[in-house]
């Protein structure tokens, strides 16, 4: 049975949750790229009325192990429920998700990636962050703020204390990422990996990052990603183009280089300056264009560019454009008052 299968697994999973009743048109592409990359085994989890993804491997229903927090007399409290549907409640019940999964057939680790994101080689990080201790690891990009792009479990003792903020009425906080920045700063089971910010000065940023150099790598909390293929296109203009900047940004990402193995399965972020070379663990793909990305010789162009200090078009983005929207509303208004005789 596939539930033997899940206990079974040599190695720490890669887990993927999708609480939403349809997949976006972009979360194959992004899926089977992850399965290839990452080298590990990869896991989605997902409503059963979304279907199943052809020639994605272990795929699993929620119906099948989870109770939603609500059914539990649990309410998560303080987050937004306006943004986008509940978009803020979905992003913090994922780790409910994840904690039943874990307890249903006794996994005691795993890692787990949003699914805008490319996960490259994983395989020798657990035992990596294994070593330095037993909790929640969990990239970082501002004091109060954790983005869990990748994250990687090994103790559900941290797992439990976000369920338990998530459900507390007593804090303010108003999405994962601030729950889980809080819990960065307070609790001695949560670890803060690196970012792009082990390129600045030491003692740059306000907080202590595991070493680089002990965990293999760095991870794309966002501005990596943002910068090398564009935003959300929900979030920007009608024209997209990468170089996005991000407020958190912990370096000058103009001032390094980039370069993909796909055989290796490997990313890397060279310094300019000096060729310091990190190796890159996961990519925030923001902008969702995945179908550009599993094309070798346009991500080719896009890193080259970047490399050279250019912009990139990334796509025409019209048709999401309130602006455009409104332009054309109001075209086909005089239009129909011209026609009028």
């Amino acid at each position: 049975m596939i539930f033997d299968t899940f206990s079974k697994l040599s190695t720490p999973p890669l887990i993927f949750v999708w609480l939403g009743e349809k997949f976006p048109g972009w979360m194959k592409s992004a899926l089977l790229m992850n399965q290839n990359l990452c080298a590990i085994d990869t896991i989605l989890i997902s409503n059963s009325a979304a279907g199943h993804v052809l020639g994605f491997k272990h795929q699993i229903f929620l119906e099948d192990f989870y109770t939603p927090p609500a059914a539990l007399n649990v309410r998560l409290a303080g987050l937004n429920p306006r943004f986008r549907g509940g978009f803020w409640s979905k992003t913090t019940e994922r780790f409910f998700v994840l904690k039943q999964f874990m307890d249903k057939f006794s996994i005691s680790a795993c890692f787990h990636a949003e699914i805008d994101n490319l996960i490259f080689d994983i395989s020798k990080l657990a035992v990596a962050a294994d070593e330095i201790g037993r909790g929640f690891f969990c990239p970082r990009d501002a004091i109060d703020r954790g983005v869990a792009s990748l994250v990687y479990i090994n103790e559900k003792e941290g797992l439990n204390e976000l369920l338990s903020l998530a459900a507390d009425k007593g804090h303010s906080l108003n999405n994962d990422m601030y729950l889980l920045g809080h819990l960065l700063q307070t609790s001695a089971t949560f670890f803060s990996l690196p970012t792009e910010n082990v390129f600045a000065e030491r003692g740059s940023t306000d907080w202590t990052c595991v070493n680089s150099v002990s965990v293999g790598g760095i991870f794309d909390a966002a501005a990596i990603g943002q910068f090398l293929f564009g935003i959300d296109p929900r979030n920007t203009g009608p024209l997209l183009f990468n170089h996005f900047e991000n407020e958190n940004c912990g370096y000058d990402l103009k001032a390094l280089s980039y370069e993909i193995n796909a055989t290796k399965k490997s990313f890397a972020l060279i310094r300019k300056a000096d060729g310091l070379r990190v190796n890159l663990y996961n990519l925030h793909i923001h902008s969702k264009l995945f179908k550009q990305l599993s094309n070798p010789p346009r991500v080719a162009q896009i890193l080259n560019s970047a490399n050279n200090g250019d912009k990139t078009l990334m796509t025409l983005n019209l048709h999401n454009n309130f602006l455009f929207k409104k332009i054309v509303a109001g075209w086909h208004k005089l239009l129909r008052m011209v026609a009028v005789p």
